[in-house]
Order: C-alpha cells, then sequence, then structure tokens
C-alpha cells in the first residue's frame, strides 16, 4: 500500500472537507512519477474513499469504484459531456460528437460507428499488419529500441491514417502534433500545445477544401465520407467537420500509444507470462483485455446538468465529477485479486473504453491494433528485457510512459 507517494505527497490524507461536510483531498492527477505509482496510489485511495471532493484544479468531485463509475458514464441526463477535461469546465472549444446532447450525439455517432464497424476494421487489417512489420523493420536489427517513439507512437499513427485515408508519409507531423497537445493537458506547455492545436485545425481546413474540389471515395476517405454525410438532411457544417476530424485525432492516437507502453512493460517485467504468448498466441486477445484492465489509463469527467446526491455527495449542477478508469476497472468489488494480471481472466468486463452513449466509438480498431501489435512483435522477437537500469517515468492526467527501452538479441 501507498500511504506517501513517490513525490513525498500523502494522498489519502484529508486537507479539510468539501461540500456537505465530504472529506476534501488534495490529488492532482497531472504528475509524473514511477511507472505504475499512479494506479497504486488510486488503489489506496479507493479503498478509503468511494467519492470525496478533491480540491485540485478549481475543485471537483471524485468516484473511484467501479459501479458507481460505469452508472455515472451511463447517466448522460445528469452526467452530461458538456465538458470532458475537469480543469476546463466551460470550454470554449467542440469537441464532437462528445459535446451534443444525446439526441443530436447518436445522429453524429453513427457516422464513426459506420466507419470504425468491425467489418471496416477486418478490412484494414492487412495493410495494418504490414505498416506494423514495416515499423519493426526499422529496429529489430539494431537489438534496441525505444518502445514507445520508435514503435508505440508510430505505427498506431500510420493505421489512423490508413483508417482516414490519408498518406503515411504524414505520420511524423502527426505524432508531432498529438505530443504537444497532450503535454498542454498537464500544464507542462501549454502555448506549444494551442499552436499545436491551431495546426490540426488548419491542416483540416485546407484538406476539407481540397476534398470539396477534389472528392475521393468516401468508402476510402473519411473527409470526402463526412462531406458527403447528411444530418437531418443538411450537410455537416465547417466547424463541426474540423471537430469531429480534430476529435479523431486527439481520441486514437495517443490512446493506443499508452496502451501499447503498459503492454510491453508489462511483458519486458514478466518473462514467465510473455513466454506464454509466444508458446501459445492463441492467448493474446484474453491478455490484451486483462491488459486493457489492469491500465486503463483514462480519466474522463463529466459535468452535472442538475442537482444529484450520490455516492453521499452532495452534488450540484456546473460542477465537475472525475471518473478515472485505473480506479474502476483495479476496483476488487468488480474483479478478484484486481492488482495481479491474469491471463485467463473469466468475465473481465473491464470498462476500459469507457461506458454507455460515449464508450470509445473505435474499440474495434484499437483492439486490432494491439492485437496486430502483440502478434508481429513476438513472432520476431520473442524475448526481449528492459535495456536500462534507469527508472521507467510515468506521465499523469491520461497515464502514459514516457520512453520504454527494450533490448534483445539481434
Amino acid at each position: 500500500m501507498v500511504t506517501e507517494n513517490e513525490r513525498g505527497v500523502n494522498l489519502t490524507q484529508p486537507v479539510g472537507t468539501g461540500p456537505g461536510g465530504v472529506p476534501a483531498l488534495s490529488v492532482d492527477i497531472g504528475t509524473s512519477g514511477p511507472v505504475l505509482s499512479h494506479f497504486e496510489e488510486w488503489d489506496e485511495i479507493r479503498e478509503r474513499y468511494a467519492a470525496f471532493w478533491n480540491d485540485a484544479y478549481g475543485g471537483h468531485w471524485v468516484l473511484t469504484r467501479f459501479d458507481p463509475i460505469r452508472e455515472a458514464l451511463q447517466d448522460v441526463d445528469t452526467f452530461s459531456t458538456d465538458s470532458t477535461i475537469i480543469s476546463d469546465p466551460n470550454p470554449d472549444y467542440l469537441l464532437l460528437p462528445l459535446f451534443l446532447d444525446p439526441s443530436k450525439h447518436l445522429k453524429y455517432r453513427k457516422l464513426y460507428n459506420a466507419r470504425f464497424s468491425p467489418g471496416v476494421v477486418e478490412a484494414l487489417t492487412p495493410v495494418a499488419r504490414q505498416a506494423c512489420q514495416d515499423t519493426i523493420d526499422e529496429f529489430i536489427d539494431r537489438g534496441h529500441c525505444d518502445l514507445i517513439n520508435e514503435f508505440a507512437d508510430i505505427y498506431p499513427t500510420q493505421v489512423f491514417l490508413i483508417a482516414l485515408g490519408l498518406p503515411l508519409d504524414q505520420a511524423p507531423q502527426f505524432v508531432t502534433w498529438v505530443r504537444a497537445i497532450f503535454k498542454g493537458l498537464s500544464g507542462e506547455d501549454v502555448e506549444g500545445a494551442a499552436a499545436a492545436q491551431g495546426e490540426v485545425t488548419a491542416y483540416f481546413q485546407d484538406l476539407l477544401d481540397q476534398r470539396r474540389r477534389h472528392p475521393k471515395d468516401p468508402e476510402t476517405d473519411m473527409v470526402s465520407y463526412l462531406l458527403d454525410a447528411r444530418i437531418d438532411g443538411e450537410p455537416i457544417s465547417q466547424e463541426y467537420l474540423e471537430s469531429m476530424l480534430t476529435t479523431l485525432v486527439l481520441a486514437g492516437l495517443d490512446t493506443t500509444k499508452s496502451q501499447l507502453g503498459y503492454n510491453f512493460h508489462y511483458l519486458a517485467t514478466h518473462p514467465e507470462d510473455r513466454r506464454r504468448l509466444v508458446e501459445d498466441p492463441t492467448l493474446i486477445p484474453s491478455a490484451i483485455e486483462e491488459l486493457l484492465r489492469a491500465n486503463a489509463f483514462v480519466p474522463p469527467a463529466r459535468k452535472l446538468k442538475k442537482d444529484v446526491e450520490y455516492e453521499g455527495c452532495p452534488m450540484k449542477s456546473g460542477q465537475m465529477v472525475l471518473m478515472p478508469l485505473w480506479s474502476a476497472t483495479r476496483d476488487p468489488r468488480a474483479f478478484d485479486d484486481p492488482a495481479t494480471v491474469r491471463f485467463d481472466r473469466e468475465n473481465n468486463r473491464h470498462i476500459a473504453f469507457g461506458a454507455g452513449a460515449h464508450r470509445c466509438a473505435g474499440a474495434h480498431l484499437a483492439r486490432r491494433e494491439l492485437l496486430i501489435a502483440m502478434q508481429e512483435w513476438h513472432k520476431r522477437i520473442p524475448d526481449y528485457w528492459l535495456a536500462s537500469d534507469a527508472p521507467i517515468v510515468e506521465h499523469g492526467w491520461q497515464c502514459g510512459l514516457d520512453e520504454l527501452p527494450l533490448a534483445w538479441t539481434p
């Protein structure tokens, strides 16, 4: 158990009382620390507090346990997506279709669902597999790589570009943009994040103009597909198109990168489980689900649309509620021995992709990317280990590893 985190802060000690006399803590989810430290810290927080008031980021409520988080994510009438970031309850930007009311959200969500369906993902698989093989080719003969920056960043970005019908040579630019934008979330470089966001918007503005003049096949080109789409008989506005495309970038790139980092860190430090996957690749799908559960790294937030008493907390309309999935999916009330990774875990009903109407639209594609990565890597590099004794650093907010140096015998 962690009573004091690696940064010298006791995260479970109340700093006072919040609304209605509820315990108030001060937990900054944006700090960096040793790998897995955020998960371990929240394991203790969850066991002490089912819910609490957090003084950080201007103040907000926090839920910590599986059932209350899942139910809140499903209750869009109370816990709205008018804002999804605790530090920004009144955003002056759009993230669509997240920010839309439920009736409108469903109409836009159907457009995404059609493009990320199991059938579409299956059709993309051969090209995605080739992209994975080509990425591994870049470093396999060297005998070492930084898994994060040379594989987990590059390969999912290439698959994303394939899915959208964009040129693969633009992958480095998208990697740079996404890194900068997520640095801004933690406050590390807000100006750089704003600049990157502006460049992403300008890129899609130009691309939309190009496709209007020279449309491509909407079956293979996402921009042409969205330009052809109609909502209630009307074309989608320029503002909404830009937002929808930007949302795809933010939701689809850093997430898969983070999960790959945790997967390969676990396997590099647990050789017996790694050998099980190498000897029996049919275990890989269940291993992926278990690693998604054990290291769910996304901290969704919701904005209250009305007053509600929830988990003993007097929540008020307009306040923000944090629902860290890493706390929910390691809750012993929902999972037996949750801190232990078990590839043969049964009834693994994790919510690493969220729950309810706003569950990740790209879950099918993300699972396929992870499957291809685990299959192709272990065919060609079955035995690998951490290449350095230096501490592996885990950044906060949307958790992930900054670097993961791996080595093998070429």
